[in-house]
């Protein structure tokens, strides 16, 4: 794979590993003896998901949600479920799980869109937070690293649906120097 745009790694594999056996002990001490679905946030989300749902230690459905962004004329944006979840989640504890929070927009959607569906608890667990531009404060839970506002790739996040498979995460630079 050509990786000519890729600047400094910011997380090494192992650093994300170790983090995800951190966060996965917090999960499995806060829901012990409970069945949770995890909800992965499409299509970043699922290297993530992927290798916390193994470390998990209680009983787990795994669901997926796909958004997509569309902007309009003011380039506010809209959001739409392009595929929605398979499972009911009424009366049910979900756990979302989601590479990366920047604003907050698209998670407080998200929440309202999910809440209207009665489940028992919302909880969500991203790996990367970005507070520099929040523009809403959400409960998030369960938070893998906080890292500055730099355009990232690897470990599902992508440039142009490249850089996924990428096992470490890094800056993507649109002009890299020689």
């Amino acid at each position: 794979m050509k990786k000519d745009n890729i600047g400094e790694i910011i997380l090494s594999e192992k650093e994300i590993a170790a983090r995800i056996d951190q966060l996965a002990a917090q999960i499995n001490q806060d829901f012990k003896d409970k069945e949770v679905i995890l909800v992965s946030i499409l299509k970043s989300s699922l290297y993530f998901m992927t290798d916390l749902s193994r470390k998990l230690d209680f009983p787990v459905k795994l669901d997926f949600l796909e958004l997509n962004h569309y902007a309009d004329k003011d380039n506010s944006g809209i959001i739409r479920v392009t595929r929605d979840l398979e499972f009911s989640i009424a009366g049910k504890e979900v756990l979302i799980i989601e590479n990366i929070i920047r604003t907050g927009l698209t998670h407080s959607y998200l929440l309202k869109n999910l809440g209207a569906r009665s489940p028992k608890n919302i909880s969500i667990c991203t790996l990367l937070h970005i507070n520099e531009d929040k523009l809403l404060d959400l409960p998030v839970e369960y938070t893998g690293f906080e890292i500055e506002d730099n355009f990232v790739v690897g470990y599902g996040l992508d440039y142009q649906e490249r850089y996924r498979n990428l096992p470490y995460i890094a800056k993507y630079e649109e002009n890299p120097q020689p």
